[in-house]
């Protein structure tokens, strides 16, 4: 039985992580109601029989809801944090601070790195930025062993703070044994897809494909949060399956003014690609503690929607927020007011007869006036390529893989049904036929207009070639 919710016919999806506020069953069901598409497991933050249960929680409640539900692990990546220090030990604006390659005598004016080859990419002018950037530093010199800075806002140190810098680049990608470990755990409870931090070059995705299975693996979201990323995410994203716009640690890795068009190239590129994008960080940060965002976070949220995001992220706002079902429903109401405003996208390389096919069914779904645009896919992809033009029409996608089901809930505009495999064109069109005139987004009247899109051989991958107008 599908439960009917208000969020079903939203086009922007909403990303809800998982936490010590909302990780049980009846919290899931509460922030999937309302609105939540899309859970995600911090696996920074998550022990081995917590991410078991949150993911078997998530399963459960899609049951309950009948309809898909996706779930992100997101794993730990490299954190760059300072080593061993004088605990509560105060810097004040103007202290001087080493930051040295090596470790020495315990001390609040001289710190250490467990990443220490970072240093040596830093230049006179650097911001350096501990825990989630209360500390700055700027960087005055090179040492011979590291680099003097100056504090330019202070505060209490505590050993083990995170540690960002303008310029920060980690010269080798390497998995921690604890990704290893994190990799095969999410691999085999099946999550949707994988978030890889710190992502830097194709490789450093590759090196985590290369841990999953051939078939029905998970999507690969590049984070992008570090100046080597955005230079690099056209090339990453020909091997990723999506990006992630990890505004916090990215925010801190290079001028904080440069972020806001650095966000919209990086949703520009998604949307080039046929790849979602999500936005993350500090989107409704206010709500941690507050039942009502602030009015910039509204605009913000709604900028990154007109930018083109496919989805956005909700972090602390309901991991360890005091509000996190109001947090998820403060997003449905934002998407809901902004999503009017989205402009149709255009593109001009469609090469591919599947791009062609793609671009096509959108223009007859306008000309026609159709109300509802299906989708028969096998991978998703047809249903993404129809997606990054942001048309009006609902998008129904329908496969009989339903790994598929779940992936395209990174989708923007796009609700996914699970079907039998289609056997030839008289099922395709009577399969079409029920869903046009049943379905959760938009039941179609006798007589009004849709457009079906598809492949022929049935059940073949990458075998997008018709176009076809019915009426209900």
């Amino acid at each position: 039985m599908l439960e009917k919710t208000f969020a079903e016919a939203k086009t922007v999806k909403i990303v809800a992580t998982l936490g010590p506020s909302c990780r049980e069953r009846e919290a899931i069901l509460e922030l999937t109601r309302a609105g939540a598409d899309i859970f995600r497991v911090n696996l920074s933050h998550s022990s081995e029989d917590e991410v078991n249960a949150m993911v078997a929680n998530v399963r459960a409640v899609e049951k309950i809801v009948g309809r898909p539900l996706a779930i992100l692990a997101d794993l730990a990546g490299p954190k760059i944090r300072i080593g061993q220090t004088i605990d509560g030990a105060r810097l004040s604006a103007g202290d001087e601070v080493e930051i040295l390659t090596r470790s020495g005598e315990r001390s609040a004016y001289s710190l250490s790195l467990n990443f220490s080859s970072v240093l040596k990419n830093l230049k006179p002018g650097n911001g350096i930025y501990l825990g989630d950037g209360t500390i700055h530093l700027a960087v005055e010199r090179k040492l011979a062993h590291g680099v003097l800075t100056r504090v330019i806002s202070g505060g209490h140190l505590r050993s083990q703070m995170g540690f960002a810098a303008e310029g920060l680049t980690l010269k080798k990608f390497a998995l921690s044994s604890k990704d290893l470990q994190d990799v095969a755990l999410v691999t085999s409870l099946k999550v949707d897809a994988i978030a890889v931090s710190f992502v830097q070059t194709p490789r450093d995705i590759e090196a985590v494909r290369r841990l999953l299975p051939q078939n029905n693996r998970p999507l690969l979201i590049a984070k992008i949060e570090t100046v080597p990323g955005v230079n690099n995410a056209d090339k990453i994203l020909k091997i990723a399956d999506g990006l992630m716009v990890a505004r916090g640690d990215l925010g801190l890795s290079m001028p904080i003014a440069e972020l806001p068009h650095i966000q919209k190239k990086l949703i520009a590129l998604g949307l080039r690609n046929a790849k979602p994008v999500i936005t993350a960080t500090q989107m409704l940060e206010s709500m941690i503690a507050h039942p009502m965002p602030t009015r910039a976070e509204v605009t913000d949220v709604a900028n990154a929607i007109l930018d083109g995001t496919d989805a956005v992220m909700l972090s602390g706002e309901t991991a360890v927020g005091k509000f996190p079902a109001e947090a998820v429903a403060m997003m449905t109401k934002i998407i809901a007011s902004t999503t009017p405003h989205v402009v149709p996208r255009f593109f001009d390389n469609e090469a591919s007869i599947a791009d062609a096919v793609s671009s096509s069914t959108v223009a007859i779904a306008n000309q026609t006036g159709a109300k509802l645009v299906i989708v028969f896919t096998e991978s998703g992809t047809t249903a993404r390529r129809i997606s990054r033009h942001r048309n009006p029409q609902p998008i129904v996608a329908l496969s009989p893989n339903p790994q598929t089901i779940r992936q395209l809930s990174f989708s923007w505009g796009v609700s996914a049904q699970q079907i039998s495999s289609t056997k030839d064109f008289d099922d395709l069109v009577g399969s079409a036929q029920r869903i046009a005139r049943k379905n959760p987004v938009r039941p179609l009247n006798h007589g009004e207009v849709f457009v079906v899109s598809a492949g022929v051989p049935f059940g073949k991958v990458g075998s997008t070639n018709l176009a076809l107008v019915e009426r209900a």
